[in-house]
């Protein structure tokens, strides 16, 4: 894996605002959700092997100070398990890994560090074939509408709120777009700021966590050294 894409010093910004809030949605009071991001021509040949995918997600060395890689383990995503419970049911969809979400996935991998603080930062990759890459990229994107507030429960029955908006985020890759999830249980917030990215035939899930804010700055960071790290020779 490459090292040192990222500046050290975006470390600071982990708990840093997380910007305006104009074009509320009265439901979830973030930012309103815009038109769903259409995928852009896929150009030259889809990863199809796992290794090869992992060796072009970011690594430890391309992570702020403090980040320490997850175990491989920690990284599927968290199913529903007896006695947890969404409402409504399609919005546990979110945050899933896109493979997941999607199983025609030619191939898939992911990455996720860990920081202080409740602080993480996950990568998620799925591979599609030209035939299904529109497909997919919308549909992910497709999930979020009617999400915009939602709730569940987990299988110790704690209540979670969830709201969900839009986040702007400079283009990245060939296609993107990008949305930020709430978090709140017993009075504690987790803040994800989510990146949806296409990369030729390669679609990208990053979601930047820390307890009641993040800085856009940071996921921008880390959306660009990845297509970086998938578009080099």
């Amino acid at each position: 894996m490459r090292q040192g894409v990222l500046l050290t010093a975006v470390s600071a910004a982990m708990l840093a605002g997380c910007g305006s809030d104009n074009g509320k949605d009265e439901g979830s009071g973030l930012p309103e959700l815009g038109p769903v991001v259409a995928a852009a021509p896929a150009t030259g040949r889809p990863i199809t092997d796992a290794s090869i995918l992992l060796d072009r997600l970011l690594g430890d060395g391309d992570m702020p100070p403090g980040m320490e890689q997850a175990p491989r383990s920690d990284l599927e995503g968290t199913a529903t398990v007896g006695g947890a419970h969404t409402d409504p049911a399609a919005c546990a969809a979110i945050l899933q890994p896109l493979a997941r979400q999607r199983p025609d996935a030619l191939t898939r991998n992911a990455v996720g560090f860990n920081g202080p603080n409740f602080s993480s930062i996950d990568i998620d990759a799925a591979t599609y074939s030209n035939d299904k890459l529109g497909s997919a990229f919308e549909s992910f994107q497709r999930v979020l509408r009617g999400c915009e507030r939602y709730s569940g429960t987990d299988a110790d029955k704690t209540v979670i709120d969830y709201r969900l908006g839009a986040l702007p985020q400079p283009k990245a890759g060939d296609a993107s777009t990008a949305f930020q999830l709430r978090l709140t249980s017993e009075g504690f917030t987790l803040v994800s700021l989510v990146g949806l990215i296409q990369v030729g035939n390669t679609l990208v899930q990053i979601s930047v966590t820390a307890p009641e804010s993040v800085d856009p700055g940071l996921l921008s960071d880390v959306a660009a050294a990845q297509v970086r790290a998938l578009t080099a020779p």
